[in-house]
């Protein structure tokens, strides 16, 4: 075989090995866009504080997995725009005479190709009683389903920052949603709304920079849930 057909072979071979090598990590990475779970995790963060809502609402405290490595991302190419794949993980939490108090994993799933990594804490509750009323009767409906209501509360930073450990403090409404206005299956839903007192990041752009209230070093975070009543909506 002479020189010549051997750089052809070469020159063919390169950019075939190439497209192989591309074809398996992306296969790889999409077997990962879900995460893998840890089965003995161990780092533990203790979340507890005041609850004053003991008595019509239970939930679960959330984490919110989010990858890591860019070759993941979710993309926009219109926007310009790349966002993260995201997961959330609940963890029981339990309500004692006002005080609720939740354990959290940081490390439930392994990090795997795409960089899972937890980012944020969430509150996601549900009330206890079914309250939505029937239009002008005072019966009650039954056929719906309380949806969760998800709470964006903290941000994860992965290291130590300057003011962690702070006690974060949360104002909580209540308000009537009305679904289905003006239609036969119109019904009211009372919820409660939740915000942190705080400014914080949300999990969007991957430029973004990150504004965090909770760093993963913490053993503990305490959360105050401040009750300010009933509000009526403002359109």
């Amino acid at each position: 075989m002479n020189i010549k057909k051997i750089i052809k072979y070469i020159l063919i071979a390169i950019p075939l090995l190439f497209l192989a090598k591309c074809s398996v990590e992306i296969a790889m990475y999409n077997a990962d866009l879900l995460p893998s779970i840890n089965p003995n995790p161990t780092h533990k963060m203790r979340v507890h504080g005041n609850f004053p809502f003991e008595d019509e609402v239970k939930f679960d405290m959330g984490l919110l997995y989010v990858t890591t490595n860019p070759i993941c991302d979710k993309k926009n190419w219109l926007a310009g725009i790349r966002f993260p794949h995201r997961f959330m993980k609940s963890f029981p939490a339990t309500v004692k005479d006002g005080v609720f108090e939740s354990d959290i994993y940081l490390d439930s799933y392994f990090s795997g190709m795409c960089g899972w990594q937890a980012h944020g804490v969430y509150l996601l509750s549900k009330k206890k009683k079914d309250d939505l009323i029937k239009p002008n009767t005072n019966e009650k409906q039954t056929d719906y389903k309380i949806p969760i209501l998800d709470r964006y509360i903290g941000v994860i930073a992965h290291e130590s920052f300057k003011g962690q450990g702070k006690t974060l403090d949360v104002e909580c409404i209540k308000r009537n949603d009305v679904f289905w206005k003006g239609f036969p299956k119109e019904m009211t839903l009372t919820r409660y709304y939740c915000k942190y007192l705080g400014e914080i990041s949300r999990p969007r752009d991957r430029g973004s920079k990150l504004k965090a209230n909770i760093s993963s070093s913490q053993k503990e975070v305490e959360i105050n849930f401040i009750d300010k009543g009933f509000k009526e909506w403002k359109k």
